[in-house]
């Protein structure tokens, strides 16, 4: 305050003396210094408003880090407020990412995306891993859209405002101060933090994050001319006695000892000092972007009156200022009359190019553009793309695509547990191109308990790659624990299964695909511990197909928009069976017995989930579920079976207030309407209701009678690095109890 207060004295000092008789010589520039701070970087926010409504009309601005981006947005022309829209519509959770979106990712690799603690790439005998952790293809992206008004200028000084950002070359350790190029580069270099964010190779250099030598870059606007310098800072400042906690706080405090004692000089250039009350927001705080833009809203509110005092002095002093041109209308679109790929892995272009599916001679808007990055992308065949557009005659542009090919490689691992299958360590390693080109094919395994095996190959089959071939092998033993009419547990048995699977699917776009496929299985079927209707024996069967899939949803753990949908319509024949049904330890029946039979019966399967954002914090859940076996005269080897919260059985419905196996029936339908809120970004509570009715196909074998069933849960989850942590509490009017539900990571499973 006290640097307001005696900037506005001089000022309207010089007002009253020179009133009549302006001050001979220019107007001073204005320019604007905005600090670096990750997410507290969104505080500049405010201030940004506060300039705008008091017209103070700003000649130049820099800008380090999240002030590079900020204050690029602010001199390429944006206003105040609509970078506050901007930046409240942003996923930060999917910006600051290495992971391709679930959106992006092929139909056919959905199913294995996103399932593993860790998956790392594989190659040349060795893991590797990036110079930094966050290689951001989606925040490359973005920038790219939001700058895309300014692509054809590579003078960063011809911007609205002129504008430089700072770097740190990562060889030297000298700051570089970025005023020409390519903005998007530009930007992201700047906030490249060292181990967090992967290096950015600009103009022959290797660049970092700038803050680590110039978090606030003063002398860089005063040396572009400006006369006022009006300093924005949300930085932290060094660590003190009490704040130094971790060995982690210890190594960017050493890191950060050169710009500790710039900012000093820095901060003695601006004529007007902003900082903010932001305490314990840290700058990886992007989880509170909400409550960090609002307390910038109050401090820019705050500056307004002091900035407008500042307007009319200078005002008074030099003249008013014309009002500013009109801003030239943002181009929408770029006539693209061509492309070149460069990088390490330029050679991949003709793959790129076939999975864009971009033609030279159209006209391209930026989410169009990105729509075709994501859409290579998210083949999982490369590390990153990037894009710039060199600008040609009028409103042409030639596309530039820097390019790094993904290893051919990786190796995934998970930790499951579940309240039926037990706890289990998850690994797989997939392979691109191993028995034929385009293609992919993995080995998964689950030691534990319950030891699962799967093989897969996916290969695409045509050009443009919308029709995929599919084939899956698995094979599984499960204990299950069956129980008595009163749900206590009363039996044990072994179920060990086997299945093969083949499928040609004609894709539908990147999310859905109509298809043919059958399998053939093999379940074999061995009491433990009897009790009620048990199985001892084998089975064989084929089942032909068809098959719609769909999968639109925004995350594979606790999705808040989006749906999946799996129909399945078959016919299942050439049954081989074996066996003899026990009650208890009596004989009851076996394949031979005029109450069964193994003649093709149809078997039809349905999963719609939709999940409906109903505002930032909620989401409403809605799936229907059916399983019908049509004139199906047999028991318990091909009966779906109804319980449980997760997919970890073959022909299992899901149901909120049942175990796993606590209900085998012919025929089932079922709904749920659930409802979540998210306590935090990673804590949310989850109330689910359904109703079942199962066993009403008449002419079907039925051990049990027709019945309708409703049940409901209540689960406490963690978004967590293992991947989901569900704790759950059931009850359903068949149970009359309230039994105990957990799941930690993602299933094994069947999806």
């Amino acid at each position: 305050m006290r640097k307001w207060v005696t900037l506005l004295v001089v000022l309207l000092m010089g007002a009253g003396a020179l009133r009549a008789q302006r001050l001979p010589g220019p107007r001073p520039r204005v320019g604007l210094t905005l600090s670096g701070g990750g997410a507290r970087g969104l505080a500049h926010i405010g201030l940004l408003k506060a300039l705008d409504s008091a017209r103070v009309q700003v000649d130049y601005v820099t800008g380090t880090s999240m002030g590079a981006i900020v204050g690029g947005l602010y001199a390429a022309g944006y206003s105040g407020a609509e970078i506050e829209r901007i930046a409240g519509g942003l996923d930060w959770d999917a910006l600051l990412t290495n992971a391709a979106q679930l959106p992006t990712i092929t139909l056919p690799e959905k199913d294995d995306f996103g399932r593993y603690a860790l998956e790392v790439p594989f190659a040349k005998g060795g893991f590797q891993f990036t110079s930094g952790v966050i290689e951001s293809e989606e925040l490359w992206l973005k920038l790219s859209e939001l700058f895309f008004p300014v692509y054809r200028t590579k003078d960063f000084g011809r911007f609205r405002r002129g504008f430089r950002c700072v770097a740190t070359d990562v060889i030297s350790g000298e700051p570089e101060v970025l005023s020409r190029g390519d903005i998007v580069s530009a930007v992201r270099a700047s906030m490249a933090i060292p181990s967090f964010f992967t290096p950015v190779r600009y103009q022959g250099h290797r660049l970092v994050d700038g803050g680590i030598v110039r978090n606030f870059p003063v002398s860089e606007v005063r040396a572009m001319g400006a006369g006022v310098v009006i300093g924005s800072n949300v930085s932290a400042g060094a660590y003190t006695e009490s704040t130094l906690r971790s060995p982690v706080d210890v190594l960017l405090q050493i890191t950060s000892f050169k710009d500790n004692t710039d900012f000093k000089t820095q901060k003695l250039l601006c004529n007007v000092f902003v900082d903010y009350p932001l305490g314990d927001y840290s700058s990886g705080s992007f989880a509170a972007s909400g409550p960090i833009t609002a307390i910038g809203l109050r401090r820019g509110r705050a500056a307004y009156g002091p900035l407008v005092a500042l307007r009319d002095s200078l005002d008074a002093l030099y003249g008013p200022l014309p009002a500013p041109p009109p801003a030239p209308p943002r181009p929408d679109s770029v006539y693209l009359a061509g492309y070149r790929v460069q990088g390490p892995d330029s050679a991949a272009a003709p793959e790129l190019v076939r999975q864009m599916q971009l033609r030279p001679g159209r006209f391209y808007t930026a989410p169009q553009l990105t729509s075709a990055i994501r859409n290579a992308f998210g083949t999982r065949r490369f590390r990153k793309i990037t894009y710039a557009l060199q600008p040609l005659a009028d409103s042409a542009a030639r596309l530039v695509l820097d390019v790094e090919r993904a290893p051919r490689a990786r190796v995934g691992v998970g930790l499951h547990y579940n309240s039926l299958t037990g706890i289990g360590l998850i690994g797989s390693a997939t392979a691109q191109d191993l028995l034929a080109p385009f293609s992919s094919s993995q080995v998964a395994v689950n030691i534990g308990e319950n030891p699962r095996l799967r093989l897969k190959h996916v290969q695409y089959l045509t050009p443009r790659k919308n029709v995929v071939g599919r084939f899956v092998a698995q094979a599984e033993q499960v204990s299950i624990t069956t129980y008595t009419a009163a749900f206590a547990k009363a039996g044990l048995y072994t179920q060990r299964y086997a299945t093969a699977n083949a499928q040609l699917l004609r894709l539908l776009g990147r999310n859905r695909a109509l298809g043919v496929g059958t399998r053939y299985e093999y379940g074999r079927f061995q009491p433990e511990i009897t009790a009620r209707l048990q199985l001892d024996g084998r089975i064989r069967l084929l089942n032909s197909y068809l098959f719609f899939e769909e999968n639109t949803l925004n995350a594979v753990a606790y999705p808040t928009r989006g749906r999946r949908t799996e129909v399945e319509l078959g016919v299942v024949y050439g049954q081989r069976p074996a066996f003899r049904v026990l009650n208890d330890t009596a004989e009851v029946g076996t394949e031979n017995s005029p109450q069964f039979s193994f003649r093709p019966y149809g078997h039809y399967r349905l999963n719609l989930e939709q999940y409906l954002p109903l505002t930032p914090r909620t989401t409403l859940l809605l799936q229907a579920q059916a399983g019908v076996n049509w004139r199906f005269r047999q028991a318990i080897a091909n009966d779906f079976v109804v319980g449980g919260l997760s997919n970890v059985l073959r022909n299992q419905i899901t149901f909120a207030g049942l175990p796993e196996t606590g209900v085998y029936t012919s025929s089932a339908v079922a709904a749920l309407v659930g409802y979540r809120y998210a306590l935090s970004p990673k804590l949310s509570v989850t109330a689910k209701s359904n109703a079942l009715y199962h066993s009403f196909l008449r002419g079907n074998y039925n051990a049990q009678s027709d019945q309708l069933i409703y049940g409901g849960a209540l689960t406490l989850g963690i978004n967590s690095l293992l991947g989901p942590i569900d704790a759950s509490l059931m009850y359903s009017n068949l149970s009359k109890r309230l039994l105990p539900y957990f799941n930690i990571g993602i299933p094994f499973g069947y999806r």
